[in-house]
């Protein structure tokens, strides 16, 4: 149920996780971020090198573990502030690369002053001057946080993800969620929700991982771009093989379910048997909702839907431009019952 102002929120763990709207994590107007590596296992047992973040209890605690997506991020109703200090463990010994990586922070939705940096005359002389990150960089193995902040942080699901080499970064796994809610049960201004769930897609091309991991990316290497970049594993909240996916509602009322889109692909989620209400893109409520029974979600985008039941329900979708990583037995993806 919605009136027409702002729009909902909130998030789901594991494959789609279902809770009451409220903004259990703790204070996330200062949040400790870490770039690492760490190793996925796709369905069908396929290794998969990646580099992710993490989120641990202070800087240089290095206690969190590294998730694909990335912690949530969680902002309290009532705070406008969000800083996020960013490790970045990222390091030539950690990643098996002939260097380490820089690593930024860019959140689609939320205005921020931006320090762009350049390349310079080395190591790759021909690309000096042009821009190599959209804001100031974590250096590899740094002895301090860099901060990165954001002083008008409205209700909203948003991606936070690298601006270091987007094209590379946010294929190995460099991303996340962050939300917030308007007031508890409350997602936004005059949008209320009983419910929610977060549904985060992404992919992987597992050979430009092995590229990455054998240092065989990059200009004059094996794989030096994108541009043949050609996806097997499609994720949902860091799972492949599912080919449906389910939110189980737990009781009657609104459900809103938070969709993210961290692939180089556009997904198109559908529905069966229900149709949901698109309130929100990018965290900016829409004035009159869209009741639709299938939405386009394009890459590095957040749109926010509202599903209402009479009773108790399976809210089954998947997406129907039919990016899915074929197994031998279609799998529903698990979920979690409201509590």
């Amino acid at each position: 149920m919605f009136t027409a102002k702002k729009t909902v929120s909130r998030l789901v763990v594991a494959c789609l996780a279902l809770m009451p709207i409220v903004c259990a994590d703790a204070a996330a107007a200062d949040v400790y971020l870490r770039a690492d590596v760490t190793t996925m296992t796709m369905h069908d047992g396929t290794q998969v090198t990646m580099w992710g973040f993490a989120k641990d209890s202070s800087f240089g605690a290095m206690d969190g573990t590294v998730t694909i997506p990335g912690p949530r991020i969680v902002v309290p109703p009532g705070d406008t502030v969000l800083n996020i200090h960013l490790d970045n463990n990222l390091t030539a010994a950690a990643t098996g690369l002939s260097m380490g990586h820089p690593v930024s922070l860019v959140i689609n939705g939320l205005t921020q002053k931006l320090t762009p940096v350049r390349h310079g005359a080395a190591p790759y002389p021909q690309y000096e001057g042009r821009i190599r990150s959209f804001n100031k960089e974590a250096a590899p193995g740094n002895a301090s946080p860099v901060t990165f902040s954001w002083y008008d942080v409205e209700p909203g699901t948003y991606l936070y993800f690298s601006g270091t080499h987007p094209q590379f970064h946010v294929q190995m796994g460099l991303y996340g969620a962050v939300t917030k809610n308007f007031a508890a049960g409350q997602p936004y201004e005059g949008v209320f929700a009983d419910r929610e769930a977060l549904v985060f897609y992404s992919e992987i091309d597992p050979l430009f991982h092995s590229m990455a991991a054998s240092d065989n990316y990059g200009p004059g290497k094996a794989m030096s771009s994108t541009i043949d970049y050609a996806p097997k594993y499609f994720l949902v909240n860091g799972e492949s093989g599912t080919t449906m996916n389910r939110v189980w509602t737990g009781a009657a009322g609104s459900v809103l379910i938070r969709f993210v889109n961290a692939g180089l692909m556009p997904k198109c989620p559908a529905m069966q048997e229900h149709y949901m209400e698109v309130v929100a893109e990018d965290g900016f409520a829409k004035n009159y909702p869209e009741a639709r029974f299938s939405m386009v979600l394009e890459p590095l985008k957040t749109k926010d839907v509202i599903v209402t039941t009479a009773a108790p329900t399976e809210i089954d979708f998947y997406d129907r431009r039919g990016y899915v990583s074929i197994q031998a037995t279609p799998s529903m993806g698990t979920v979690m019952l409201a509590q």
